[in-house]
């Protein structure tokens, strides 16, 4: 029999995961909690969820929970609820790190996850800490399963959620350069996110080279692709995509920031 979901904190995040399992025609039973009753409907009347009253509720229900509240309103919640022993708790917390959570879950089996939004769609990978059969069998649903073997490597994983996040502004900003030369919005959108698309793709189907070296092997002397590079690297344009991920892991640890 298939495992109960049970979500509390129910904000954007929680509509990835929903999307994500009721798109990879995962049917399970999935209770959330009551604080963001707007979104709680929607995700009821969309995806067949459950709606509880109480966050009491949800933890009584599911055999899995996954806690996607914000790091500040962790505290909160978990004096506010009390759970069964052995339940497995996931936990979709930015910046807070496993040994916290085992201290305050003191008698159930713990796990870090950190879907993106892509996880709606299937894709993007799915960082998982530490490794657990029943947190894989459900997440592996929502895109590629990166099983991490340290927290350390896991925090890394985090700042590469918050990476995937900028990518949108950067491919806007493409976008709005064809729209500015008079490409009409629709094209040009198609024609930006293709052009990625095509990268990744061919990156995958070449496993044994290096990212670098097929750059180089595109970007030969001569070229127009070399030339832009060449602008691009003069630039400075890849240091400050460095520098925000050196931001992002600094901030983690003392702050707790939610990606």
């Amino acid at each position: 029999m298939t495992a109960t979901l049970g979500i509390l904190g129910v904000g954007h995040l929680a509509s990835y995961v929903v999307a994500g399992l009721r798109n990879a025609r995962d049917d399970r039973k999935i209770i959330l909690s009551p604080r963001n009753q707007q979104r709680q409907q929607m995700l009821v009347k969309s995806y067949g969820c459950e709606g509880a009253n109480s966050n009491q509720e949800v933890v009584d229900t599911a055999d899995i929970l996954l806690l996607c509240v914000r790091p500040q309103q962790l505290e909160n919640l978990l004096e506010s609820v009390k759970f069964s022993p052995g339940q497995l708790v996931v936990s979709c917390i930015a910046g807070v790190p496993l040994a916290q959570l085992q201290r305050q879950l003191r008698d159930q089996i713990v796990v870090r996850t950190m879907p993106l939004a892509c996880a709606e769609v299937g894709q993007g990978a799915v960082p998982v800490y530490p490794s657990n059969a029943q947190a894989t069998e459900l997440l592996r649903r929502l895109g590629t399963l990166v099983e991490l073997n340290s927290e350390a490597e896991f925090e890394l994983a985090t700042v590469a959620a918050c990476m995937n996040g900028w990518m949108f502004s950067y491919f806007d900003h493409l976008t709005h350069w064809y729209q500015n030369q008079g490409l009409e919005p629709a094209k040009a959108r198609e024609l930006v996110l293709a052009s990625v698309n095509g990268a990744v793709a061919l990156a995958i189907a070449r496993p044994e080279r290096g990212l670098g070296a097929i750059s180089d092997s595109i970007a030969t002397d001569g070229t127009y692709t070399k030339l832009g590079l060449d602008l691009l690297q003069q630039r400075g344009a890849f240091e400050p995509w460095s520098e925000a991920c050196d931001a992002v892991e600094a901030a983690l640890t003392p702050t707790h920031p939610s990606a």
